[in-house]
């Protein structure tokens, strides 16, 4: 790849032979011309579903400087920092919040205890409370309703009785006040307005949209900078 054709050599040694291997660990500083001059940076709104290598192609006629965007960008973990698909938020969602089920007392559910469900949905229980146990789903989307067959697995224990769900798409992630533009609590004086996890998600998703690019023009500069500061 071009951008870790630019890194330097280190000499170290295998089975008592020097070999070269490339500092693959090495990283720079951007100058502040770059990440604080308007005028070099233009404002993108990442449309669904493109990556790095395409914008950069649009950009600079060549989808191998993505690289050039995420240092930009100050982004380190295009899986985490760079947004996904709309299609995605969904399965995301069900994998990083809990079902919320209101089970009879006596219920044997325990914590890491593997629950499956009728509708051949997998899930871990993750914590409980009372009479309200928490279910991550293990397989993206799925649904549970009252009158879905639940089997604890770890214990053997069949057909548990669910008497309320929330999924995780329709549970609150937290409430917000229009007027004062702040998240605040639920017992809030004020507006409060729930938002759940889904639109959530979805906003912080949107909110990645928004990059900045590097004027074409400046690029041979940028690569040049770059290329001396990684092999200093």
């Amino acid at each position: 790849m071009e951008y870790f054709s630019k890194f330097p050599y280190l000499v170290t040694t295998n089975n008592d032979r020097p070999i070269f291997i490339q500092d693959f660990l090495r990283r720079v500083a951007l100058g502040v011309d770059f990440t604080q001059n308007v005028v070099g940076l233009d404002e993108y709104l990442v449309l669904d579903g493109e990556t790095p290598e395409m914008v950069s192609q649009k950009f600079y006629g060549r989808p191998s400087y993505h690289w050039v965007l995420l240092l930009v960008n100050n982004i380190t973990d295009p899986r985490e920092e760079w947004p996904i698909r709309d299609g995605k938020v969904t399965d995301l969602v069900y994998q990083k919040y809990d079902f919320t089920l209101t089970v009879p007392s006596g219920a044997a559910y325990n914590i890491d205890d593997v629950i499956t469900s009728d509708t051949d949905g997998k899930f871990l229980v993750t914590s409980k409370s009372g009479n309200t146990v928490y279910l991550r789903s293990q397989v993206g989307k799925t649904i549970i309703t009252t009158s879905s067959i639940l089997t604890n697995t770890t214990t053997e224990v069949e057909n548990l009785t669910v008497t309320a769900v929330t999924d995780p798409e329709e549970a609150v992630h937290h409430y917000y006040d229009p007027e004062i533009g702040y998240i605040v609590s639920e017992s809030f004086s004020g507006t409060t307005v729930p938002v759940p996890n889904y639109e959530h998600e979805i906003n912080v998703n949107d909110a990645k949209r928004n990059i900045k690019i590097l004027n074409p023009k400046f690029l041979s500069s940028f690569v040049s900078e770059f290329t001396t500061k990684i092999n200093s």
